[in-house]
């Protein structure tokens, strides 16, 4: 085959602490050479530019390019267009691959025929150690592990049916890079959570997707990251939210023929949606307003969720996450 089998795109933003120890978990994989790396410097001010140089001029398949800063979705969408992989991974530069996971995923690329590949990934804390972790956002149970080609819409189905969650990370993920191109599947440019709205995209027009049982991806915790949001960046998230919630209920409609698929994921739309209003306080803000109280309520299918829609549809979204947030306090 000509070319690169996958190309990994890493965007890169003033993560020098990191930075190495991301390049580095690639470098240690058997295979690499067969793929190329893409470093999207998106403006840094710290020496991220220059770690991405000295790879770039130390490795032929290193590639970095420098970029005015646009942020994590528009770096994401221009290392896709330097891309010259049959498939393409996008790896974010504070986090680490393994490198044996990522050498059978390389494997199995070299000659694959599938629209989207899936892996699992886990949690390391700063200095690169595993933390125990059951987050069901990093693994995709539910899924065969023998290879079984499955369709992206029932993917998303076996998953909600057997834990609820859709694995959302573009970073669990390669994707073959015409079946990106030729779905228009760009990262929203300047949206926070924008995994979350490109994922099920994705899903919902892959036809070919398989399964690989192994935890390629290293997910860092980092210090810095736990502290609390501002106002600012707690409205900016309920915000991005609401906007990605309102998106979905518009793709699922439009692009899901399948009445009964189209039902599991709107029933389980309804039920994060609620879940993300109380949880995070959109009644708080502004985009409160822009809630389909009507649609969330008309999607519940279970009757504990369609208790929950009736009552945000009668009461309205302030009395509701007042009374969930209660709810949730009280158990704890």
């Amino acid at each position: 085959m000509n070319g690169p089998c996958v190309s990994i795109v890493v965007p890169v933003y003033n993560v020098g602490k990191y930075l190495g120890r991301c390049v580095d978990s690639l470098l240690k994989t058997s295979g690499i050479e067969k793929t190329e790396i893409i470093l999207v410097d998106d403006g840094s001010t710290d020496d991220s530019g220059r770690i991405c140089d000295s790879y770039a001029e130390r490795y032929e398949f290193i590639e970095c390019f420098h970029k005015e800063n646009g942020g994590l979705s528009d770096a994401r969408n221009y290392g896709l267009g330097k891309a010259s992989g049959r498939y393409v991974f996008f790896l974010d530069s504070d986090d680490e691959v393994d490198p044996d996971g990522l050498g059978s995923v390389i494997d199995i690329l070299d000659k694959a025929d599938c629209d989207m590949l899936l892996w699992d990934g886990k949690v390391i804390d700063e200095t690169g150690n595993d933390i125990p972790s059951t987050d069901a956002n990093l693994i995709h149970n539910g899924l065969p592990v023998d290879g079984t080609e499955l369709s992206g819409t029932d993917v998303m189905v076996r998953l909600i049916k057997d834990h609820n969650k859709i694995a959302n990370t573009a970073w669990l993920r390669a994707c073959r890079r015409d079946f990106l191109t030729a779905n228009d599947l760009l990262f929203e440019k300047g949206l926070i959570h924008e995994d979350a709205l490109w994922t099920p995209k994705a899903l919902i027009n892959a036809q070919k997707v398989i399964y690989v049982p192994e935890k390629v991806y290293c997910y860092r915790t980092r210090n810095n990251s736990i502290a609390r949001p501002g106002p600012s960046e707690e409205e900016a998230r309920a915000k991005a939210l609401v906007h990605i919630m309102n998106s979905l209920y518009g793709y699922y409609t439009e692009h899901v023929s399948d009445k009964a698929i189209r039902k599991i994921l709107l029933s389980n739309w309804a039920e994060i949606y609620m879940w993300e209003m109380a949880q995070y306080g959109f009644d708080r803000y502004e985009c409160s307003k822009d809630i389909p109280r009507g649609k969330i309520f008309s999607s519940c299918r279970t009757f504990k969720t369609w208790m929950k829609g009736f009552v945000l549809l009668i009461l309205g979204t302030g009395n509701f996450c007042r009374m969930y947030r209660s709810h949730i306090e009280g158990k704890g």
